[in-house]
């Protein structure tokens, strides 16, 4: 019987390609744990919106666009899961701070004082990674999955561990300055709510990045607002009270 030598020749290349992918080293996915902000213990800064497109913001679901008629707001961090934001507009002060699972929200001209357990709730309130950073503890209510690499960014899904949470995130993270360059935000259901660019990264301290320039985009890949942040202070002593309610 004469001999396929076309037939042989393939056989004997695919012998070798799947020897030679059996021994491979199966090289292991990331661990989004060592691309969070461990070396932010305190983190103070301020905000300044410096473009919006109101008919653009109103394409996104939620309060969007009532958020940001807050144009000028100070941002104040302590690990673990405290934040606390600050702002005055016609001259009434506006406080909305973050302890753990406790929301309060506080306007002392018109007499609001809210609290808030959030505890069922991870998805009600802000975090780091609204900033473009994923805080370590954000993994207490969070399972995240790898997803795959996308040039030098590592792509993760962030999903609320509570299954009745709405919501989920997808995070491209620079392995260099674990800042989230890109993030999607969406509802359980795939639909794209809004999507942010976290630009221009400052070293403010060494080993840590902190974004300046935050873009968020409608659905409809429409930009919608564009916030900067300006006199970042990392590893500052803070005032701890303002956090207490």
């Amino acid at each position: 019987m004469p001999i396929n030598y076309r037939r042989t020749f393939k056989s004997s290349l695919w012998t070798l390609i799947l020897s030679a992918t059996a021994l491979a080293p199966v090289i292991a996915a990331p661990s989004i744990a060592s691309l969070t902000s461990t070396k932010i213990k305190t983190l103070a800064m301020d905000t300044e919106v410096i473009q919006e497109n109101r008919d653009e913001l109103k394409r996104i679901e939620g309060d969007f666009a009532q958020a940001y008629r807050i144009h000028n707001i100070a941002i104040s961090y302590a690990y673990p899961d405290k934040l606390h934001f600050e702002s005055v507009i016609l001259k009434a002060h506006i406080a909305y701070t973050i302890n753990g699972n406790q929301k309060f929200t506080s306007v002392p001209t018109f007499h609001v004082h809210k609290v808030e357990d959030v505890t069922n709730a991870p998805g009600k309130k802000q975090s780091l990674l609204d900033c473009g950073m994923v805080p370590p503890e954000l993994l207490l209510a969070y399972n995240a999955t790898y997803l795959r690499k996308e040039g030098a960014n590592y792509v993760f899904q962030l999903l609320p561990k509570i299954k009745t949470e709405p919501i989920r995130d997808v995070v491209w993270i620079d392995p260099k300055t674990k800042i989230t360059v890109k993030r999607e935000h969406y509802d359980r259901n795939g639909h794209l709510i809004a999507w942010y660019q976290y630009k221009n990264p400052q070293q403010i301290i060494p080993g840590v990045y902190i974004p300046t320039r935050v873009e968020v985009y409608n659905p409809y890949n429409k930009l919608a607002a564009v916030t900067a942040y300006k006199n970042i202070r990392v590893n500052k002593p803070l005032d701890m009270t303002i956090f207490n309610f």
